[in-house]
């Protein structure tokens, strides 16, 4: 009795690690046996690699924000106003466009901050207002037009392969070093240890003495940040901004967070876990396409994984209501 007592707990303290490999595995042999030809050559991985990259940084942003037990819906605004700001005013301006788009972002994310933090409305709610703001601006600037961005010293910050030969996308590590600054920062750092004390308990991180307005603000800063990135480099990627930019992202974004093992509830989970779950989500989507699959067939599927995930990983004592 005492071995099964212990196997049940090992069990629950590592489901939210076992099931995302479990199914990481589970898929790549679905996928391989639907179609021989998946991830079966280099320019298959390379084309994955590009989809997975923007999307990598952007989760991390929300990783952070569902980890202190709150939500940011104006991620995918957020970037598709940085892309545009680039794909707009990049030829008059020139390379000073990044520190414009990545201060306009900031703005946004310390209102979000704000609202929640001073004025206690739910985030849920002030994210999702804050997103229409970032859509009409980008409507306006862009005047609805798609912009191309041909200069070749713009777009090599995502596009040039490293080595030369075989090798991979610019992008791919920009990525890769972002996902290990939000790792560092949340486990080793004062600041991440901060964020896991409010989604875990937010009574006991308030007489911890951890300032929680400081904290929430720069959490949603940081998102941002992690977004207007994501923004600018996609439009590298694809040589030009459009007002289709991250419309429908949110589910699979959130589903990636929640998929990698980081409950909703918050507290929970990390940003470490969060490539596990980017890779799952867009093999799946790559997957899904390849075999013709409808795009609403597929958000159908993405937001059922995230409820599963979120049914399986949340803690329900600790949100009684939306943060």
């Amino acid at each position: 009795m005492a071995r099964a007592r212990i196997r049940r707990e090992w069990l629950q303290k590592n489901l939210t690690t076992i099931t995302p490999i479990t199914a990481a595995i589970v898929l790549m042999i679905a996928l391989r046996a639907l179609n021989p030809f998946f991830l079966a050559t280099y320019e298959s991985v390379v084309t994955l690699i590009y989809g997975m990259s923007w999307f990598l940084i952007a989760a991390c942003g929300l990783t952070f924000v569902i980890l202190m037990g709150s939500f940011d819906f104006s991620i995918p605004s957020v970037l598709k106003l940085s892309a545009m700001l680039c794909g707009v005013f990049y030829p008059q301006v020139g390379f000073a466009v990044i520190p414009l788009a990545i201060m306009v972002s900031l703005l946004f994310g310390f209102i979000n901050g704000v609202l929640l933090a001073k004025f206690s409305i739910p985030s849920f709610m002030t994210t999702l207002a804050t997103s229409f703001v970032a859509e009409g601006l980008a409507q306006i600037i862009s005047g609805g037009y798609t912009r191309i961005l041909s200069d070749p010293s713009f777009t090599a910050i995502s596009i040039t392969f490293i080595p030369a030969k075989f090798g991979l996308p610019s992008i791919f590590y920009w990525a890769i070093a972002l996902w290990a600054v939000g790792i560092i920062v949340t486990l080793i750092t004062p600041f991440g240890r901060a964020v896991y004390g409010i989604g875990g308990n937010l009574t006991g991180a308030r007489l911890a003495g951890i300032n929680i307005t400081k904290v929430r603000i720069l959490v949603f800063m940081l998102s941002a940040f992690f977004a207007s990135i994501a923004g600018i480099l996609y439009a590298a990627q694809i040589q030009g901004a459009h007002m289709q930019i991250g419309v429908l992202d949110t589910i699979p974004l959130f589903a990636s967070v929640v998929v990698g093992g980081t409950a909703l509830s918050g507290g929970t989970g990390g940003i470490h876990r969060t490539l596990l779950g980017v890779i799952i989500i867009r093999w799946l989507d790559s997957g899904m396409s390849m075999i013709g699959v409808d795009y609403n067939v597929r958000m159908i599927v993405f937001g059922a994984i995230a409820i599963i995930m979120t049914i399986a990983t949340i803690d329900r004592r600790r949100i009684k209501i939306m943060k």
